[in-house]
């Protein structure tokens, strides 16, 4: 059908005049899909639904009922040069999403889902034609970063500010951090290896992820972070630390790592690559002499050096302190410590000219020495730090750096509210052009990972800054919000280019008990065990597929189907298995491996070792048989309280029989756990329907027959 008469048999006006907006290529692929996914079901209805705000158009195919209320089971939007096709994440454990290039690739998608939607996509084979407006959007529309087809991929079009990755334990949380984190910091170059031809298989797609994942870690954009239940705000945003010097306990303020990463994540001063300025650096305050002009300041812009007083308490570069130094007041005290001990080769240092101004800025380029002969008309000033003094004679007044307030009176102190970044930025600003620094260039996005974000308190660890990290609420956006800090009291926002991402074993705790204020500010993305992953996959006769489908179906009866078993767990024997040797005795010892350190304990853990259930998700409640009971991982013996203690045992129970339970030794030897026909028989019906035919023999093929 032309793409004309298309849109006159099928579109409404509204929806044509988008379609007609697309590309030629998405007008045609368009079409083929609209008749392909109709082909497949026939009876469904298409709707439209539109997103204003992000100017978005989705069409809907499932059952759209006379009350208007649409029930859509697979969607199809449009982006920059793609057509994507998706299957609604509320009606599929696993989420699908595909970009087909051609309709040749569509068939296959939908031939994978279509008896999964039989009754589902029974509409009246109504039409966009059919209904005079659009629906209003729903979330689904807003967040497409779910996962590429079976694949465990993502996709990289959308990348949300705030996400959390949520699942139970082994469906690769940790795994896709890296990924999605990637992402967010570099999407141009993530999109560039997805779509390298010359990069044939996944595993060489993720070793060159990871190796820019790992390049981004060492360049400080992608931070990592765990959280606990001691974790609190002074951890993570700032807070109070005490160090003792000559035996003297003093506090100082500490930068946590969510606002160290946001005091990066600004706006950045461009440096040349052979820069002296060391971009995290700290920013000192010098007074030489006085705020006015005089001799010694001039000298000590003409030969490159910073100077201050008290000669008397000699060389102070050995830590040693002498009586004049101990009689010095607290102030006179600090200024010499920070200007001996602590001030570092590539740090600024700024000289003032009143109580809120400068008249100088430099780069310290040396160690602090001590010159006996001090300068010509101070010859006390014996205290030294070569700098390079990279401006003079000015009159910038840095007041709003500092919070409105003056400068501090120490001769030589740390100025906590600057960095090397705001300063450099506040003098290209003024016109005030900086060696070195040329401009303010737009910062990279950064990253910070939270994983285990369940774990921590939210409220106690984010404070006041919850509502900051709201993408409307960033800086730069419309309606941006700071607040000021309760220890340093500098006014703080969080960038727009800072990206989130959590992760969170819902094993550990409900969803539904995460704070509330958490769950609206971020997208959760679902990530359940995948099955598939390890279809046709047989070690010693063993279909993983099949043993990982049991078992949770047994868990997610028994439990819930947060608790049960990813696919991670099962990975190590999927890799043993194609292993170039392809060694399925290597593949089989790592599933013995698996249950013995991964999976027994953490059914243990989940069921509070009631060894019954236990029994259950392994299937040994089936094997009761004389002939069968080779085959039991937990074997089951009742005894009598009489039997046990005697008569007169003085127990008063509602019973006179207890149930032990015996885990099978995994080291004994012919024991159980070797067995490849035990670990079949977890799932295999078959199997167990016909005892006569039981062999070990690992090359013996059985029907399977999922439970």
């Amino acid at each position: 059908m032309e793409f004309e008469e298309f849109l006159s048999t099928y579109m409404s006006e509204i929806n044509s005049e988008f379609l007609k907006s697309r590309s030629s290529d998405q007008q045609a692929l368009f079409t083929e899909v609209y008749g392909l996914i109709r082909q497949y079901f026939p009876q469904c209805d298409c709707y439209t639904t539109h997103n204003a705000k992000e100017k978005k158009r989705f069409f809907k195919f499932g059952v759209k009922d006379r009350n208007g209320k649409g029930k859509p089971r697979i969607s199809v939007s449009f982006f920059a040069d793609t057509l994507r096709v998706s299957v609604n994440r509320h009606f599929f454990k696993e989420r699908k999403i595909i970009e087909p290039s051609s309709i040749e690739e569509l068939s296959p998608f939908l031939e994978n889902i279509k008896d999964q939607l039989n009754g589902e996509m029974d509409g009246a084979q109504r039409n966009p034609k059919d209904y005079s407006g659009d629906e209003e959007a729903t979330e689904q529309d807003t967040t497409e970063q779910q996962f590429i087809n079976d694949s465990c991929e993502y996709d990289d079009s959308l990348c949300p500010l705030n996400q959390i990755l949520y699942g139970p334990p082994g469906t690769g949380k940790t795994y896709h951090t890296i990924e999605a984190a990637v992402r967010a910091a570099e999407p141009e170059k993530y999109k560039a290896l997805k779509r390298n031809p010359a990069m044939s298989t996944a595993k060489t797609q993720r070793e060159e992820i990871t190796k820019l994942y790992k390049s981004l870690v060492d360049d400080d954009r992608i931070r990592f972070v765990t959280f606990h239940q001691s974790y609190g705000y002074e951890e993570f945003v700032e807070g109070l630390s005490a160090k003792t010097e000559n035996e003297q306990l003093s506090y100082y303020k500490k930068d946590g790592i969510f606002k160290e990463i946001c005091n990066v994540a600004t706006k950045q001063v461009d440096l040349d690559t052979d820069s002296l300025i060391n971009p995290k650096g700290n920013v000192w305050k010098i007074s030489i002499e006085s705020t006015n002009k005089n001799p010694a300041k001039t000298y000590s812009y003409e030969n490159d050096i910073a100077v201050i007083g008290w000669s008397d308490t000699g060389d102070l570069s050995t830590g040693e302190r002498n009586d004049y130094f101990n009689g010095l007041g607290s102030n006179n005290q600090n200024s010499l410590t920070s200007f001996t001990q602590e001030a570092d080769v590539g740090d600024l240092i700024l000289c003032i000219n009143s109580k809120s101004s400068i008249e100088a800025i430099g780069v310290i380029t040396g160690d602090y020495f001590f010159n006996e002969r001090g300068v010509p008309t101070r010859p006390d000033f014996c205290h030294q730090i070569p700098v390079k003094w990279l401006a003079k004679d000015l009159s910038i007044d840095l007041k709003s750096l500092n919070d409105s307030k003056n400068f501090h009176i120490p001769t030589f102190c740390l100025l906590s509210r600057f960095n090397v970044n705001n300063t450099l930025s506040y003098l290209l600003e003024q016109g005030i052009n900086v060696e070195t620094a040329h401009r303010v260039k737009q910062a990279d996005n950064y990253v910070l990972i939270i994983d285990e974000i369940n774990r921590g308190n939210i409220s106690k660890i984010f404070g006041e800054l919850i509502t900051l990290i709201e993408p409307s609420k960033r800086s730069g956006k419309h309606e941006a919000l700071e607040v000021r800090l309760p220890y340093s009291g500098e006014k703080f926002s969080v960038p727009e280019n800072l990206y989130i991402i959590g992760t969170m074993n819902t094993a550990d705790r409900s969803l539904a008990m995460m704070d509330t204020a958490l769950r609206r500010r971020f997208d959760f993305v679902e990530m359940m065990p995948q099955p598939e992953l390890f279809k046709d996959k047989v070690v010693k006769g063993i279909n993983l597929e099949q043993l990982l489908k049991t078992m949770n179906k047994r868990i997610e009866v028994l439990y819930d189907r947060e608790h049960t078993l990813g696919h991670a767990f099962l990975i190590p024997v999927l890799d043993a298995l194609n292993s170039e040797d392809s060694s399925e005795e290597k593949a089989f010892g790592e599933l013995k491996n698996t249950f013995k350190n991964k999976i027994i304990p953490l059914l243990e853990e989940y069921f509070f070792e009631d060894w019954n259930k236990i029994r259950l998700v392994l299937g040994d409640n089936r094997k009761e048989k004389s002939e069968l009971k080779q085959y039991i991982f937990v074997e089951s013996k009742s005894e009598e309280y009489n039997h046990i203690f005697g008569e007169n045992h003085g127990l008063e129970t509602y019973e006179d029989t207890k149930t032990t339970y015996t885990l099978a030794d995994f080291n004994a030897e012919g024991s159980v756990w070797n067995s490849p026909k035990a670990y079949q028989a977890i799932y295999d019906d078959t199997l167990l329907k016909r005892p006569a035919n039981i062999s070990d023999d690992a090359g013996e093929v059985i029907p399977l027959s999922a439970q």
